[in-house]
């Protein structure tokens, strides 16, 4: 039930780790099907309900980003892309901003608490510095700044188009205050 190429990866290494332990621990063909048709892992390319669109991942490294941007472009249609973006001070920021800066056409660059985390400020500076260069007649994707994520998401929801879609992404903190603000359990 998970989306994504590498949940069907994931979904194998399971299906192997039980093959390997069957002897000791049998496990019922009807509960690995029932696991998999039901397993449910919030914030891992979880898409909300309704519109626009809303996806959800704590991608927070650049492999994670890379596999974010392919499930993206996997994705059907969408005209404007809008990123409530939070990422802590000790991870690779320009990294992830190279795997996603050319899908992304707005970037709402959220602050985060505690000593790790930054200003809205200095992650809107940082992302801007990160971006990749506009080819010429192109548009520079939008950066602003906000204090939290919930912030935000609220300015991408003021700005987002019914057709567009909003990812969230870059922290397990960014994704849970989304969720929390949505009125949902992380």
């Amino acid at each position: 039930s998970l989306r994504g190429a590498n949940q069907l990866l994931n979904a194998s290494g399971v299906l192997a780790a039980l093959e390997a332990v069957r002897n000791r621990l049998p496990v019922p063909a009807q509960a690995v099907r029932t696991g998999l048709a039901t397993v449910e892992l919030p914030g891992r390319f979880q898409i909300v309900p309704g519109q626009p669109t809303l996806v959800l991942d704590v991608a927070h490294n650049p492999h994670a980003a890379a596999v974010l941007a392919q499930n993206l472009d996997n994705m059907s249609f969408h005209p404007y892309t809008h990123a409530v973006f939070g990422m802590l001070n000790d991870k690779d920021l320009a990294g992830v901003v190279a795997k996603l800066g050319t899908r992304v056409d707005y970037w709402y660059c959220a602050g985060l608490p505690g000593p790790r985390g930054a200003t809205g400020e200095a992650l809107a500076e940082q992302v801007a510095a990160a971006l990749p260069p506009v080819p010429a007649g192109g548009e520079s994707p939008g950066v602003s700044a906000y204090a939290d994520p919930a912030q935000a998401f609220a300015a991408a929801r003021e700005r987002v188009g019914e057709n567009d879609r909003i990812v969230v992404f870059g922290s397990f903190l960014t994704v849970a205050s989304v969720l929390q603000a949505l009125g949902r359990k992380a």
